[in-house]
């Protein structure tokens, strides 16, 4: 988990090294691998392969994405953001932040009570009330300098749902920056109407 922060943690940099979509992947890729001992090695040479090679290329606007889980064909969501025009620079999602950024208390005596208290952290929308995801958003936002936030929900997945009405009140209310709610699935259906409205919201940036 401390790999993996450090990995999207370059993302602070502005403009950022490298795109959402290779971000994205990496993070997906990391769940695939199952020799996990070797993740940190893997992920600190690819920190040093994008400072060293990474182009920050020019300043664009940078969204921060929310809501459900991100790889395969949701990335249709990441794609239509960047050829548009912006960066993602963060994901506060089930595949991104959203679980590795509070690690296990390895001080806790207590290896039951450490894990409980880790996984039931974890701000997810199934949990209520739901404090924890208003908490890292509200940091990421801020580390990462976030021009616009979008809630990505799937159908069917109501308790995101449900919540979206309180993330909107507290990114536009709170943090004072546009929020934009995309309601998909994983078919490629609706890929031009998403790619509509998203250079809509990002022209508004």
């Amino acid at each position: 988990r401390d790999a993996l922060k450090r990995l999207y943690s370059v993302m602070k940099a502005d403009p950022a090294p490298i795109a959402g979509t290779d971000l994205m992947n990496t993070l997906v890729a990391t769940t695939f691998n199952f020799e996990r001992e070797k993740i940190p090695a893997q992920m600190d040479a690819l920190i040093e392969k994008i400072e060293k090679e990474g182009k920050a290329g020019e300043k664009k606007p940078r969204i921060l994405i929310t809501g459900c889980p991100m790889g395969g064909a949701t990335m249709k969501v990441v794609e239509a953001v960047e050829t548009n025009g912006a960066s993602v620079v963060a994901f506060e999602n089930c595949s991104g932040a959203k679980s590795v950024e509070e690690n296990v208390d390895l001080s806790n005596p207590d290896v039951y009570e450490a894990l409980a208290r880790k996984y039931m952290n974890i701000g997810c929308s199934c949990m209520t009330p739901n404090d924890n995801r208003i908490k890292l958003l509200d940091s990421m936002i801020d580390e990462y300098h976030v021009d616009g936030v979008i809630d990505m929900e799937l159908q069917a997945c109501h308790t995101y749902a449900v919540e979206a009405l309180r993330i909107k009140r507290f990114v536009n209310d709170e943090k004072k920056i546009p929020y934009m709610n995309l309601e998909t699935d994983y078919s490629q259906a609706d890929v031009g109407q998403l790619k509509t409205r998203v250079a809509a919201f990002i022209e508004m940036l």
